[in-house]
């Protein structure tokens, strides 16, 4: 192997290894079907929130506005049993990971090897809500959020967004337009 393509293998793979992994290892463990019930039991703890004094009807429309607010679109809806799903398209094109995955074609075709790049190109994330009463005058209001992530390639994969934040942010609006229209 001569130098130049020895060094052009290093670059590549240094770019490529340089992306911003998916999720980081302690979600992925956590959705795993062997995972520990503790980790089951603290995702579903941070997606879950109660509100005093609020009807479940009450929550269930302010979670929708909230929804529509942050561009969803709502898919489905049984406010009888308190369940409201809804998504919305976005880019997911990521300038770090194409130009990893320009490097590692280039580095690769000075090999002699042929490779066909995959980024990340279109996303649908994907919110689902639940509420239950919680006695007479209380609710829980619980949110779960996903990505279905595709390639350029139209491979697709489903990723978990269990981030604190973003139930957490979720729940301060709705708590916001609830103190609102009070």
């Amino acid at each position: 192997m001569r130098l130049s393509h020895f060094v052009a293998l290093a670059a590549a793979t240094s770019v490529a290894a340089c992306q911003q992994p998916d999720q980081d290892w302690a979600n992925k463990a956590a959705l795993q079907a062997g995972a520990p019930l503790e980790n089951a039991a603290a995702l579903r703890e941070a997606q879950t929130a109660r509100f005093p004094e609020t009807s479940e009807q009450r929550l269930l429309v302010e979670a929708t506005q909230v929804l529509q607010d942050l561009g969803f679109t709502i898919e489905e809806s049984a406010p009888r049993y308190g369940v409201l799903a809804g998504s919305k398209d976005r880019d997911a094109t990521e300038a770090g990971q194409v130009v990893g995955q320009v490097a590692l074609t280039v580095g690769l075709a000075l090999l002699g090897v042929r490779y066909n790049p995959v980024y990340d190109t279109d996303q649908v994330i994907r919110a689902t809500l639940t509420t239950q009463p919680l006695g007479t005058h209380d609710s829980q209001l619980r949110v779960s959020f996903e990505r279905i992530v595709t390639t350029n390639q139209g491979l697709s994969r489903v990723e978990r967004l269990t981030e604190a934040e973003f139930s957490s942010g979720f729940f301060e609006r709705v708590r916001a337009g609830l103190a609102r229209a009070a």
